[in-house]
């Protein structure tokens, strides 16, 4: 070999080490990120929820491939690795370690369930691989001081069971008709008694009287013997936390059986899940409330970016999304921010990078209505719930009274069931 090409060939091997160098230690433009993400997808209450969860996962990841993908690591597009956990924490476990050990995942998105995030997500804090809680609310989560689990989009359970107390104080002032006696019905799961725990106890500071407080096992093949004690409870606001299945059939049996109330609050969750309407009956569900923790269409589609999701999310499932949807879309986006900052798929830079977020009125924020910044312990405490009513098979928000849209009148108390 000549001077002259092993010259040409120095250049050329030291020009190829300087591109490395450039494009970082994360990927390169021909590489992807891996994503881990753990949904219930089957074999509990939850999986329609972890369906519609799942879809709005899946379209954020081809929005964000489609417009190039992160442009940080030279337009390394998103893999996302979804895992089915059935609901069952163990599957979860076994699952986070094989993500995190063989897939070599970068992050984690997930669980939904809190039962399932809260000893799953430790594992990802053990192998320092960041995890981004999804709709998880039990408060534990983000209170063991954790350094690699982050909450951008949901708060404990007890600020959803807050909403809907100051809920309740709020609307017998602004009716004059103010319940003095109350139910509290929950499955008993972590995020069921934690939002039950908090419901009692401002409840009893309200003076409101907790004439029946009863849990069930979640998935319960019969709880008509639970309504019939309800019923003869005689409550003036019955308070429910319950996923899609067991709050199905519970409003169906308050149906069935005529239980009188002056109004039913559900705790997001099954009440909102778009299949609770349809399967129980417009009629039967009509003037039910529950907390949600979005707004709605009226008050969050408002930007391109958002009327792209609605409208792809729509045409391809035929169904609108739900504050499920919404916030699992902008989940992906989040994550997206934090690994653009990072340049770099390195575990640590993206938490480093996640635990500087800062998104204030962005399209994510205006999406799901609230901005998004984290805490000492990682959580983001600027999310906040809104009460929404059912009547002729749609929500309207009525609490806070400055989101109640233009049009709608709220019906406080519920009329009796023959004088529907």
């Amino acid at each position: 070999m000549t001077h002259k090409s092993l010259w040409k060939l120095v250049k050329t091997a030291a020009s190829a080490v300087v591109l490395a160098g450039a494009l970082g230690s994360g990927a390169s433009a021909a590489e992807t990120v891996k994503i881990g993400y753990l949904i219930p997808l089957s074999g509990t209450a939850a999986a329609s929820i972890g369906q519609e969860m799942s879809h709005a996962t899946h379209l954020a990841v081809k929005h964000i491939n489609e417009a190039g993908g992160i442009s940080s690591l030279g337009g390394a597009k998103i893999e996302l690795v979804e895992v089915d956990t059935r609901g069952d924490a163990q599957v979860a476990i076994t699952e986070a370690e094989r993500l995190i050990n063989v897939e070599n995942v970068s992050s984690i998105i997930g669980a939904f369930q809190s039962s399932v995030t809260f000893p799953a997500s430790a594992v990802a804090e053990k192998y320092q691989v960041p995890w981004v809680v999804d709709l998880s609310a039990k408060a534990e989560i983000t209170e063991r001081g954790f350094k690699y689990v982050f909450r951008p989009t949901q708060i404990p359970s007890s600020g959803n069971a807050a909403s809907a107390a100051e809920f309740i104080g709020w609307v017998g002032k602004a009716t004059g008709v103010q319940p003095k006696t109350a139910a509290i019905v929950y499955e008993n799961t972590d995020w069921g008694q934690d939002l039950a725990n908090t419901m009692r106890k401002m409840l009893g500071e309200m003076g409101v009287e907790v004439v029946f407080d009863e849990s069930y096992p979640p998935n319960s093949p019969n709880l008509r013997p639970l309504v019939v004690k309800l019923k003869g409870a005689k409550p003036d606001v019955i308070s429910m936390t319950s996923y899609t299945g067991d709050a199905i059939q519970l409003q169906k049996l308050i149906a069935q059986l005529r239980v009188e109330t002056m109004g039913i609050v559900g705790s997001a969750a099954g009440h909102v899940d778009r299949t609770f309407i349809p399967t129980v009956g417009v009629e039967e569900t009509n003037y039910v409330l529950t907390t949600n923790g979005w707004a709605g269409y009226d008050s969050a589609i408002t930007t391109p970016f958002a009327k792209k999701f609605w409208e792809e999310y729509v045409a391809a499932h035929n169904a609108d999304p739900t504050e499920f949807g919404v916030t699992s879309y902008a989940d992906v986006w989040i994550l997206k921010d934090a690994l653009e900052r990072a340049g770099s798929a390195d575990p640590k830079a993206i938490r480093d990078a996640l635990a500087a977020t800062k998104m204030m009125d962005n399209d994510i924020t205006k999406l799901v209505g609230y901005d998004i910044a984290f805490d000492e312990k990682n959580q983001n405490t600027l999310k906040r719930f809104v009460v929404q009513q059912i009547n002729n098979g749609k929500y309207y928000t009525v609490w806070p009274a400055k989101l109640k849209p233009e049009g709608y009148d709220m019906v406080w108390p519920a009329p009796a069931w023959g004088d529907r």
